[in-house]
């Protein structure tokens, strides 16, 4: 699959361009909770559709949770896409992000990559899911690759701006100032502020946009120290380097005005010979909510390669 980057300038989802479709909603998002547990500590796992189905694995980022970060691109996508009509979701939400935590199991910590990979391992095979496709943002997307790539199940990655590689200092540096703050003074303004734009642009953000308020008052609703341990988690990780492994087909998109854009012009470097590159005008990292109406397309048209490929969707 050849690299082809499409760099679009879409106004922000409307009420014309993006109805809210309540069916899309009710198959895509709300399902049985599962907790499965794992020598880390139980993760829960939102279960939608039939499981008869081909499986569609999600990871948020950070901060977020399974609705926070992909309702958006659900309701886009409607009842009739292939996203919806073709997969049983199983959306996880990282161990201290589900509804009502308070804290990251002791077990977890802590917080890497590799763990939560073997969290994730553990969830495939709980619902004996021996064939998938894995749909992340941010964080959440660097974690599915790191496990797709010792995965051969995961036959393709659906990543919105992927991070790809170490810290750089400069991230470092605020990511040091944000686990000291939240670790001492809980969640600050800074801190707050420093999160959201990790997830949204910067013109977004200083704007009383209905998305930035909705993550701001999900960020209150985290406990300081969650947010901690995966920033931590984040400071410490680890490149994409050795992905000669990864045999999935990648559809990256990147919001150019994200933080982590030139990690994931960077990771679809890496993976250019069974990878394609979708880069989105004016967007953060979450294009999954900020710009959800410029990925229904592309989606379906890599689901439609795959299909062709002998995935069964």
């Amino acid at each position: 699959m050849a690299s082809v980057e499409m760099t679009t300038g879409q106004p922000e989802p409307s009420e014309e361009s993006c109805q809210v479709d309540t069916i899309a909603l009710g198959v895509g998002m709300q399902g049985e909770i599962v907790k499965v547990d794992t020598k880390y500590g139980p993760i829960h796992v939102t279960v939608c559709g039939d499981a008869n189905k081909a499986a569609l694995l999600t990871c948020h980022d950070i901060g977020l949770n399974h609705r926070s970060c992909f309702q958006g691109l659900f309701m886009c996508a409607g009842p009739d896409s292939k996203l919806l009509k073709n997969f049983c979701v199983y959306h996880i939400d990282l161990p201290g992000h589900e509804d009502n935590a308070t804290e990251v199991p002791a077990e977890l910590l802590p917080i890497t990559e590799d763990k939560l990979g073997d969290m994730i391992d553990q969830v495939v095979k709980h619902f004996g899911i021996s064939e998938c496709l894995g749909l992340g943002v941010g964080y959440g997307a660097y974690v599915l690759t790191k496990y797709a790539s010792r995965f051969r199940g995961m036959a393709g990655l659906i990543l919105a701006t992927p991070l790809a590689n170490k810290a750089s200092w400069y991230e470092w540096g605020n990511l040091k100032a944000a686990t000291y703050q939240l670790h001492y003074s809980g969640l600050s303004n800074w801190v707050r502020e420093y999160l959201i734009t990790r997830l949204v642009h910067n013109g977004m953000m200083h704007r009383a946009s209905d998305l930035t308020m909705a993550y701001r008052r999900d960020l209150d609703a985290r406990a300081p120290s969650v947010l901690m341990h995966y920033l931590q988690a984040a400071m410490t990780r680890e490149g994409l380097d050795e992905l000669k492994s990864l045999k999935a087909q990648v559809l990256i998109f990147v919001g150019e005005k994200s933080p982590f854009c030139d990690e994931s012009l960077d990771l679809n470097v890496k993976t250019a010979s069974h990878g394609s590159l979708v880069a989105i005008e004016g967007a953060g990292t979450v294009t999954t909510e900020e710009r959800p109406q410029e990925m229904t397309m592309p989606i379906d048209a890599f689901l439609q390669r795959l299909q062709q490929q002998g995935f069964g969707v």
